[in-house]
C-alpha cells in the first residue's frame, strides 16, 4: 500500500498537525505501508525535524504564508506553479491513497484531492463555531469533499464542526496519539532558570501565548494563590503575541516566581513535563483535542483543564484530572489549591492519567487508521 499525506503543516513549521502527520507516517511505515508527505516550503526554520524523519520521503511545493484563523495562526501554500506541481506529483506517484491532513481546505490538501484518482481520505483536526469561509467557498469545496471515501475526525467536536456545513457519512473518530515511550514519568528533568527548593510546587503551562489559550486566567489565579502559598512557582512555556501583556499582568511581588521560558522544542518537552507538579491548560475554546493534556498525563502529572469541548473528551473529572468552568478564575483557584495541599492526590491522579494515556499510543492509532484504509479499499473493489 502506498499513501501520500497532503498537508500545509509540516516541519519546520511547529504544531499539532505537523506532529500528527510525522508520527502517523512513521508508525504506518513500521507497519509496512509506503508513505510520502506532500507539503510546502517554509520561509522560516521554526523547529528541527526529529532525527529519524528522513525515513519519510517529503515533496515540497510552493511557498508557505501565515494567516490568522480560528483565533490562532495557520498557514497555506501558494506559487504560480503550485497547481501544476501538485498535479504532477499526485498523478505520477501511483498512490493507493491520498490522505489530506486538516480538512479539504486550501491549498495543498484541496489540490491534492482535486487531482487525485486514488482512494481519498481526510483527517479533520479543528474545532470552531460557524465558519463563514466554509459557507462562502462551499461551491468550490463541496465537489472535493464529496470525493472523500473515508473521513477521520480526531474528536466529536471536530465532527460537529464539519456537520455544520457538510453532510457527514462514512467516517470514524480516531483521536490524536502521543509517543508514550517519549513522554514518561521517569527520566531526565528540565534545567529551570531558577534554583528550585525541595518543597516547591511547580505549576506548568505549555502553549502558544494567544487569546484562546486562556493563559491570562491562570496568571490571575496565581496572582491570588501565589501570595498565599509561597512554595509555589508558575512556569509558562511558549511564545506568542500576548507575551508582553501577560508578563505585565503578573503582580510585582510575584515576578520572581513566574517564569516565561519562551518557545520550547519538542525534544525538551518531556523533561519539562516531568519537572512540574501540576499541569494547567485554561483554553477558552477552539480545542478539538487535548494533546498537551495527554502529554502531561503520559508524564504522570496531575492535569487541570477548562471544560471546553475538546478537553471534556479526554479528562474524567476527579479521576485522571480536573476540569473547571472556562474563564472561572475562582473555580480554577479551588482546584489548584486542592492539589497544592494534597501531594497524595497529585500522585494518584497522575498514575491514573498515565494509565489512560497508554490507549493513545501512536502504534495503536496507526493500526486503527490502517484498518480503516483496508476497510475502505475492500469496499471500493
Amino acid at each position: 500500500m502506498k499513501v501520500m499525506m497532503a498537508t500545509d503543516h509540516y516541519y519546520p513549521y511547529p504544531g499539532g498537525i505537523t506532529e500528527h502527520t510525522y508520527h502517523l507516517s512513521r508508525e504506518l511505515i513500521k507497519l509496512g505501508v509506503e508513505v510520502e508527505v506532500l507539503t510546502s516550503n517554509f520561509p522560516h526554520h521554526f523547529i528541527d525535524a526529529p532525527p529519524d524523519s528522513h525515513i519519510i520521503p517529503v515533496h515540497r511545493v510552493g511557498k508557505s504564508y501565515y494567516i490568522r484563523a480560528n483565533k490562532s495562526q495557520t498557514c497555506f501554500s501558494f506559487s504560480r506553479k503550485l497547481t501544476t506541481e501538485i498535479k504532477t506529483i499526485v498523478e505520477i506517484g501511483n498512490f493507493d491513497i491520498v490522505h489530506s491532513q486538516n480538512s479539504v481546505a486550501p491549498t495543498i490538501p484541496y489540490l491534492s484531492l482535486l487531482y487525485s484518482k486514488s482512494i481519498n481520505f481526510a483527517t479533520f483536526h479543528s474545532y470552531h463555531g460557524f465558519s463563514l469561509g466554509y459557507e462562502l467557498f462551499k461551491p468550490l469545496l463541496l465537489p472535493v469533499y464529496q470525493k472523500l471515501d473515508g473521513k477521520i475526525f480526531v474528536s466529536k467536536p471536530a465532527l460537529e464542526t464539519i456537520e455544520r456545513h457538510f453532510p457527514v457519512e462514512n467516517y470514524k473518530i480516531i483521536p490524536n496519539g502521543i509517543d508514550v515511550e517519549k513522554f514518561i514519568p521517569e527520566g531526565e528533568k528540565y534545567e529551570f532558570p531558577f534554583e528550585r527548593k525541595e518543597d516547591e510546587i511547580v505549576i506548568l503551562f505549555v502553549g502558544r501565548l494567544e487569546m484562546r489559550k486562556g493563559t491570562r486566567y491562570l496568571i490571575e489565579a496565581f496572582n491570588r494563590l501565589g501570595q498565599k502559598y509561597e512554595n509555589t512557582r508558575l512556569v509558562i512555556a511558549g511564545d506568542g503575541p500576548l507575551r508582553e501583556s501577560l508578563e505585565n499582568q503578573v503582580i510585582p511581588k510575584l515576578k520572581n516566581r513566574v517564569h516565561f521560558l519562551g518557545f520550547i522544542s519538542s525534544f525538551k518537552l518531556p523533561a519539562l513535563y516531568r519537572s512540574c507538579d501540576i499541569f494547567v491548560s485554561p483554553a477558552t475554546g477552539g480545542e478539538s483535542f487535548g494533546i498537551v493534556l495527554l502529554e502531561a498525563m503520559a508524564s504522570g502529572k496531575a492535569v487541570v483543564a477548562s471544560d471546553n469541548e475538546g478537553y471534556r473528551e479526554l479528562v474524567t473529572h476527579g479521576e485522571d484530572g480536573f476540569l473547571f468552568r472556562r474563564k472561572d478564575v475562582g473555580m480554577l483557584c479551588e482546584v489548584l489549591e486542592l492539589l497544592i495541599l494534597n501531594k497524595d492526590l497529585r500522585i494518584e491522579v497522575g498514575i491514573k492519567g498515565r494509565k489512560k494515556s497508554l490507549s493513545y499510543s501512536w502504534d495503536t492509532i496507526a493500526r486503527r487508521v490502517l484498518q480503516y484504509y483496508e476497510e475502505v479499499m475492500y469496499r471500493k473493489k
